[in-house]
């Protein structure tokens, strides 16, 4: 009995010895855990800071960075996608406050719905445009709409009306003139227009859209009009583009632009007489045209302009050439003379002539070039 009890004795005193250094063990290793986890803290802080140090910028340079990330402004940066701003809210928190507290970001506005889309996806398109209209807070915008339903037209722009206001430049492709019809009225800051009907032949004629309280309108461009549905403030304008216009319409709308600098012509076949003449066109500022065709033009047209200031000048040479004046050289040389123009630059397409001709009669003209018509190609 005494022995079984000294056994026990023993025991306990040494299970004893061994849970006390087992306890020191455990005090020693939290300690240990309680230091790793301080240096690994003082690390991962170390390593935060030299792994983002983009986030150490102050918010003013982060959002001026994230500024060049985009296409110089008025060109607008694409809807969504890699290159869109919107990729920018999608790093982390503290970018996606930057870059919406940033108006710079979404001042340029890119509107190109995908026709392939489901219908389910324009309410998806009208939230974001929602979006970058805010985020732009009080700047000037740039608006293109590139492509989009006919349908679709009105819903697009309407987002984008009660901004009408900072609207700085806008260009558009639309099926008819209906979705004008929403910003009829004042554009206080519009400097740039740019109208395109995507099929012209479905809108009617009398479909007219009056723009004028624009007051700082500048630049217009109109593609596929034929007979333009749309009245500009003409007067002011400095640059000019008339795609697929008649001539007769072309010449109602230039006799109004007497500031204008830069003029771009494309002529579209029209069924006049061949004899049909115009009065003389005098535009005292013009010192840039370039003219085009989709046939065979009307070369009064040309006849009856005078620019007195013109220095540039591209036109393919049937523009030159009349029933009066079979001979383009004569009849460049009347238009200068009639101009009192010093033309430096001349560059004439679909000629039968080689530039030495071109050169030889009009020495004073420093830069002259041609573009000789296929069919002189194909005899050469």
């Amino acid at each position: 009995m005494l022995d079984f009890l000294e056994a026990d004795r023993i025991f306990v005193a040494q299970n004893e010895a061994r849970i006390l250094d087992l306890e020191a063990q455990i005090t020693a290793l939290k300690r240990s855990i309680v230091l790793l986890r301080a240096s690994q803290e003082a690390a991962e802080q170390r390593l935060s800071s030299y792994k983002y140090p983009a986030l150490t910028l102050p918010n003013e340079i982060s959002g001026e960075i994230f500024i060049h990330f985009l296409p110089p402004y008025p060109d607008p940066p694409p809807f969504v996608g890699n290159l869109s701003p919107m990729c920018l809210t999608h790093v982390c928190r503290q970018w996606r406050d930057i870059a919406c507290k940033t108006p710079a970001l979404w001042r340029a506005i890119d509107v190109n719905f995908d026709h392939r889309l489901p219908c389910s996806s324009l309410d998806e398109t009208l939230t974001l445009i929602a979006k970058w209209s805010a985020r732009s807070g009080h700047s000037p915008l740039s608006i293109r709409m590139a492509y989009c339903r006919q349908h679709h037209s009105v819903s697009m722009l309407t987002p984008l009306v009660p901004h009408r206001a900072r609207w700085e430049h806008l260009a558009l492709r639309l099926a008819n003139t209906q979705p004008l019809s929403l910003i009829e009225g004042s554009l206080p800051l519009l400097k740039t227009c740019s109208l395109e009907f995507d099929n012209p032949s479905s809108v009617s004629d009398t479909e007219f859209v009056p723009l004028h309280d624009i007051p700082l309108l500048h630049t217009a461009v109109l593609d596929d009009c034929r007979r333009p549905h749309v009245s500009l403030p003409w007067f002011q304008l400095t640059s000019l583009t008339l795609n697929y216009i008649y001539s007769e319409h072309c010449m109602s709308i230039l006799r109004q632009t007497t500031c204008l600098v830069n003029c771009t012509l494309f002529l579209s076949v029209e069924y006049m007489f061949p004899d049909n003449e115009f009065a003389d066109l005098v535009l005292p500022r013009l010192e840039s045209l370039v003219l085009e065709m989709e046939s065979y033009p009307d070369a009064n047209f040309f006849h009856a302009l005078i620019s007195p200031a013109l220095v540039y000048l591209k036109l393919p040479e049937c523009f030159l050439v009349l029933d009066s004046e079979p001979d383009p050289i004569a009849s460049l040389s009347s238009f200068v003379s009639r101009s009192q123009c010093r033309l430096r630059e001349l560059h004439v397409t679909e000629t039968h002539l080689h530039e030495h001709a071109y050169r030889d009669a009009f020495p004073l003209i420093s830069n002259i070039s041609v573009e000789m018509a296929d069919s002189d190609f194909e005899s050469e």
